[in-house]
């Protein structure tokens, strides 16, 4: 790749609203599809499905990632005709993505613009930002809705003029409708099934399972997810945020470039983005592998996943694959949403962090995203005091890692709801949750992971102003957001069969209806619970079996997800700390 010249422009395009882009339809494969565009409208190495034919040979990239694009061209006519070329491509293949569009010229005779114009590539770059947040601020006219003709049928996903009959899909449920949906919802859809396949080879064929040899598959409907015929249907969307990734990205683009060499540092970020984007699908890939290896497949008896007395049938025909519960989606390379049957939502994001937290050094495999990484970011800091932070992992031996934390917010939701609602309200959740981890910092808190949940389907505003009250009123009726350390406590203290007076043991419905009609309407009034323990014990001649040091906010959290976790042994049925490299035993095949 050239280096940067001397005199040039740079190109900052900033794709809005991606999540909502991405989630917006009901299907799984309608949200593959449209991360899979995302991820090939800024694919500066693909020349056949990415954008490598729109680069030309005097082009410099230095960002091609997480829904944005950053390039250098050589002069202020090249950059006009690049933008055009790209906005017009983007226009055809994802014509509800918006295109915010920045120049910033840069050199000795570079014009400003209005203002002074950067020296050099750097000095753009850091420019580039506050040109990319005015941009936002001055959106064409071609971007706002027009009035026109009434259209004779809608697309059944994104309200416009449909354009196309999907024979995959029934139009509102009739068999033997086509359903009606634009030209792109349609070109979304052959993306995402060509992308399913390749994800379904790569994370689910080949997986060993805990008995039996079935062909495993990925979903691509939701109802295969968390439909449970007479019993709960709930499905969770959970998204993984890394933590401060922008301080990361920017404290090793200073320290790993060459301050005599312009552009080396933003060259180097993007290296480091790519190492990124590697633990994010190493992540996806090894969730869908844990889940795999819980399955049960004996001959003659329905495929299950099996925790404790309960268990999770599995979507299967008699002579087709069985479909595994859990559907990660990556979008713009560093973004992680796991769709899942929501009794494996909590034990899933435990895995996650389990493996997150691992000992990159004792992974023993440099191809290992995580040690790859870790080493990346050890080189770059060098021999400075500090850095990195303490972990304990599956095992719980302490080490010192610098692969990052993560925030994560899990939505619960019925079945048939739509996907942008539950992805709203976990982002929201993430968010949320990610500033409590910033302001605990900053009273001296250790980086920890960060987790928070909800149940509840409404608006976002709502659902969090409701949690908002329980976190800061005069009673506290909830223990959210937890770090790492709190979450994994949390559920060997509530919800762990095996721990005493846990809420998920079986065999006491009795029990049961007490704490749900009795005791939890006190914890959440604040009135004392202890007169009507003492009540119960009496009544029913013994102590009342709660959870040891139990605690109000955190009972009602736990009395909250208590018919919505099971729990399969993930950990013990894949080692979090085996390597993940392509091939590895956490991994998929070559």
């Amino acid at each position: 790749m050239p280096a940067p010249p001397a005199r040039g422009v740079v190109v900052g395009v900033d794709l809005r609203g991606i999540q909502a882009y991405v989630y917006s339809g009901r299907r799984i494969l309608d949200a593959v599809g449209r991360a899979a565009l995302v991820a090939e409208l800024t694919d500066t190495s693909d020349p056949v499905r990415g954008i490598a034919g729109l680069v030309p040979d005097d082009c410099t990239v230095l960002r091609d990632a997480g829904g944005a694009l950053t390039v250098v061209l050589p002069d202020a006519a090249a950059a006009r005709r690049f933008t055009a070329r790209y906005t017009r491509v983007l226009r055809e293949r994802a014509g509800d993505l918006t295109p915010v569009v920045a120049h910033v010229p840069y050199g000795p005779s570079a014009p400003g613009e209005g203002s002074a114009p950067a020296h050099d590539v750097d000095e753009a770059l850091a420019l580039l930002p506050d040109r990319l947040r005015r941009a936002r601020g001055y959106m064409s006219t071609l971007h706002d809705p027009a009035h026109g003709y009434g259209i004779t049928a809608v697309c059944a996903v994104g309200g416009g003029p449909a354009e196309v009959l999907d024979p995959s899909r029934a139009q509102d449920d009739r068999p033997g409708v086509p359903e009606r949906v634009s030209a792109d919802v349609a070109r979304a859809r052959g993306i995402g099934r060509r992308w399913h396949r390749a994800h379904s080879a790569a994370w689910a064929a080949g997986a060993a399972t805990a008995t039996g040899a079935p062909r495993l598959a990925l979903p691509m409907e939701v109802d295969r997810l968390g439909r449970e015929p007479g019993g709960v249907s709930r499905i969770a969307v959970v998204h993984l945020d890394v933590n401060g990734l922008g301080a990361i990205l920017g404290e090793y683009r200073e320290r790993a470039g060459d301050r005599d060499v312009p552009g080396s540092g933003a060259l180097a970020q993007r290296r480091l983005s790519q190492r990124i984007a590697d633990l994010t699908g190493a992540l996806a890939r090894v969730l869908v592998r844990a889940v795999a290896a819980t399955v049960r497949a004996d001959p003659g008896r329905e495929p299950v996943i099996p925790g404790g007395a309960r268990s999770i049938a599995l979507d299967h025909e008699p002579s087709g694959p069985v479909r595994l519960p859990v559907r990660p989606i990556v979008v713009a390379g560093d973004d992680l949403t796991v769709l899942c049957d929501a009794r494996l939502a909590l034990p899933l994001v435990r895995y996650a962090l389990e493996w997150l937290d691992a000992d990159p050094e004792g992974i023993g495999d440099p191809a290992d995203p995580r040690t790859a990484l870790h080493r990346t970011l050890v080189a770059a800091h060098g021999d400075r005091p500090g850095g990195g932070r303490t972990a304990a992992g599956y095992g719980g031996h302490r080490h010192t890692t610098f692969v990052p934390t993560v925030g994560v917010g899990v939505a619960v939701q019925p079945v048939g709801a739509p996907l942008s609602l539950g992805h709203d309200l976990c982002e929201a959740m993430c968010a949320t949750a990610k500033r409590h981890r910033v302001a605990a910092m900053e009273d001296g808190a250790p980086d920890e992971h960060v987790v928070a949940w909800t149940t509840r389907v409404d608006g976002v505003d709502r659902v969090l102003a409701r949690w908002e009250a329980a976190r800061r009123g005069p009673v506290r009726r909830t223990g959210l957001p937890l770090t790492g350390t709190g979450f994994t406590g949390f559920l060997d203290r509530y919800l762990d069969p095996d721990a005493p007076g846990s809420l998920t043991a079986e065999g006491d419905s009795r029990r049961r209806g007490w704490l749900i009609s009795s005791l939890v309407p006190l914890l959440e009034s604040g009135t004392d619970p202890a007169p009507e323990i003492a009540r119960r014990a009496r009544v029913t001649g013994g102590p009342v079996d709660l959870p040891r040091d139990w605690e109000p906010a955190g009972l009602l959290d736990a009395v909250e997800m208590m018919d919505l976790y099971l729990d399969p042994g993930l950990s013990r049925a894949l080692d979090p700390r085996l390597s993940a490299a392509r091939g590895g035993p956490g991994g998929g095949p070559r």
